[in-house]
């Protein structure tokens, strides 16, 4: 693989047109794809669209934005759910996207469960043995508090737009930091920055697509090919040759995530 796209969504109804089309491209660029679920009903559907292709992971969970009042109560049937289909299904390579999000009103209000339901999903984690996705927007505070009580974990935080200083917590407890296109935007100066910071061994590429689109195509719809656009932001900002943001990224990816052992399996 030329590069591994860590953090996508084909599975959204965005792609419907023309997914297989789509696949086909990453397929002939040699670009790889972890894609995430995010919510219940997404997780088989991830791990689907993965074992029908060569150069797809899944990724298993529930975003914290679809958490409700009611989450706590359906948790222990869904998480058993979980549990079995990462266990019968060799191309679930993390559990998430989980975490924590307090940027809405209407997710601030749902704090507490949030926390309450990513602790389950750590301890989930821990006993399958795999890494986690981190979503987190607006409370890098509380993650990192509850991140803590549980040493070892391994992981990545996704489309980090934290300081350099935030950053630095993540990797001081063995994270991954991710960043998506919009370190191309122009205003964000200090996401920059924290590339500058954050050592190419623990850095990972990813799109987020359909969304954060990069600057030059701003208001069309995302998708994989365009994380060689954010390896050349990186390198740009690192001052050092794109192909090696990209082998050292693709490296990462394939050992946080356990993609050599997949290829043996194939």
């Amino acid at each position: 693989m030329r590069a591994i796209d860590t953090h996508a969504h084909l599975d959204f109804p965005q792609f419907d047109a023309d997914r297989e089309e789509l696949v086909a491209k990453l397929a002939k660029e040699e670009i790889g794809v972890i894609n995430i679920a995010t919510d219940f009903e997404s997780n088989q559907k991830v791990v689907d669209l993965a074992i029908k292709n060569n150069l797809i992971w899944a990724v298993v969970g529930l975003h914290p934005t679809e958490i409700t009042s009611n989450t706590l109560a359906n948790m222990a049937t869904q998480l058993e759910s979980l549990k079995t289909l990462a266990k019968s299904n060799p191309k679930v390579v993390a559990i998430g996207e989980v975490g924590l999000d307090y940027y809405r009103e209407e997710s601030k209000g749902q704090a507490e469960t949030q926390k309450a339901v990513l602790r389950q999903f750590l301890t989930l984690a821990g006993e399958l043995n795999l890494p986690v996705v981190f979503h987190c927007r607006d409370a890098y505070g509380d993650l990192l508090t509850i991140l803590a009580d549980y040493p070892g974990t391994k992981g990545v935080i996704h489309c980090f737009t934290g300081t350099a200083d935030e950053a630095k917590k993540f990797l001081d407890l063995g994270l991954f930091i991710s960043f998506t296109a919009t370190i191309t935007y122009e205003a964000n100066n200090s996401q920059r920055q924290a590339v500058n910071e954050v050592p190419m061994d623990k850095m990972f590429l990813e799109t987020d697509c359909p969304f954060l689109v990069p600057q030059a195509r701003r208001g069309q719809r995302n998708d994989p090919l365009t994380i060689l656009g954010v390896a050349k932001t990186i390198a740009e900002v690192k001052g050092i040759d794109q192909e090696e943001v990209l082998r050292q990224t693709t490296a990462n990816a394939i050992g946080l995530f356990g993609l050599d052992e997949m290829e043996e399996l194939s």
